[in-house]
């Protein structure tokens, strides 16, 4: 197949070297977003960004499958018919234009994902964008902020259903969990824009079980609009997963404050497996905070824990121990340079800033 050229005066610029041009213009326009976030905000997010992905996922969500995961597996496979080529090339010759080839198509993804959806990760912080009251605080706050939620599990424990261990369960089938996640938006429509919109429900992963060595319990495809969650993980965080993942579709591009929405929405949320499921994912997170800060008070702490809750969350440590090993660690690295790349310089580490949040909301009065 012959080259399409782009004429202009006095040159021929091959018309697929504008994708390799386009690259760094898209970089530094993210940046350009970082120091202007009114125009991000305006003119992207909250604008034909918006538009777009709700279409696309709304589309997408038709289909009883994940496009994403077949798009996912088949840019694996091609991983390794490239390698081929590559050898190949190196005995008969062309390897430079094949590396050509390959740079331009990593260039049009990088491209495409920073307009469809990447930009995002330019956004200003969520606390500025809900009017919270983000700063340092001190061990005091921190302990009462992890009482509070401590409380709120112990009460919401005794509601759930349970399995013949005595572990929380979801109180319907996993289809039906996913169909139940806008309900715990709907609350949230009117009070600021980015609540506003529909998107398609969250779906599951048909390799859920190999994905657990990695560590993973869900995945936002920008391309497909589709929320994807591991089924395969207990039941006691898989409402506040399928709720992170849906956070992404909204236009929430960090981890951190994708938790601090599953929360807030599972809360808004009419069923008790939901808010009980949000609730733990925030304790979790702030009670790490608790003991990085003060072990004693954290064992302190612990002693209120009720027998419901400390089973199911004994269960769900257990269950993730023997999946622990190389393959985790080195998704964990690709996770962290992944975030490093689009400018969460905390890596995975930015899990823990989704507590200055939660601190922020609860001091104010507002946490439920």
């Amino acid at each position: 197949m012959r080259e399409v050229l782009l004429r202009v005066p006095g040159m021929k610029i091959p018309l697929s070297s504008l994708w390799l041009i386009s690259a760094p213009l898209v970089y530094g326009l993210g940046h350009w977003f970082e120091a202007h976030p009114e125009a991000l905000e305006r003119y992207y997010s909250l604008s034909w960004q918006k538009i777009f992905m709700q279409g696309i996922s709304r589309a997408t969500g038709l289909v009883p499958f994940s496009l994403a995961e077949i798009l996912f597996y088949g840019h694996l496979a091609s991983a390794g018919v490239l390698l081929v080529l590559l050898l190949k090339s190196l005995l008969k010759g062309g390897v430079f234009r094949l590396i050509y080839k390959t740079a331009v198509y990593l260039a049009a993804v990088y491209v495409l994902f920073m307009l469809v959806w990447g930009l995002n990760y330019s956004r200003q912080p969520l606390g500025v964008t809900l009017g919270l009251d983000v700063r340092p605080y001190g061990l005091e706050e921190l302990n009462a902020l992890s009482e509070h939620l401590l409380q709120q599990a112990n009460a919401l424990r005794e509601d759930q259903v349970t399995d013949q261990g005595d572990l929380m369960k979801i109180a319907s089938t996993q289809k039906d969990l996913f169909l139940r996640t806008g309900l715990g938006y709907e609350p949230l429509k009117g009070l600021h824009p980015i609540f506003d919109g529909s998107w398609g429900p969250p779906k599951l992963l048909l390799s859920s079980g190999p994905m657990l060595y990695t560590g993973i319990t869900g995945v936002f495809m920008p391309f497909t609009g589709e929320a994807n969650v591991n089924i395969r993980v207990p039941d006691l965080l898989l409402p506040a997963t399928a709720m992170h993942e849906k956070a992404h579709q909204m236009g929430i591009a960090r981890e951190d404050e994708a938790n601090y929405i599953a929360y807030v929405s599972s809360m808004n949320h009419p069923d008790s497996d939901f808010q009980y499921s949000g609730t733990v994912l925030a304790l979790i997170h702030t009670t790490n905070a608790l003991y990085r800060e003060s072990p004693e008070a954290y064992y302190a702490l612990r002693e209120g824990y009720s027998e419901g809750l400390s089973r199911d969350l004994s269960a769900y440590r257990a269950f993730w121990q023997s999946y622990e090993g190389r393959i985790n660690d080195r998704a964990d690295r690709i996770n962290d340079t992944y975030l490093k790349s689009n400018r969460q310089q905390a890596g995975v580490k930015s899990y823990g800033r989704m507590v200055d949040l939660l601190l922020a909301q609860f001091l104010a009065g507002d946490l439920p």
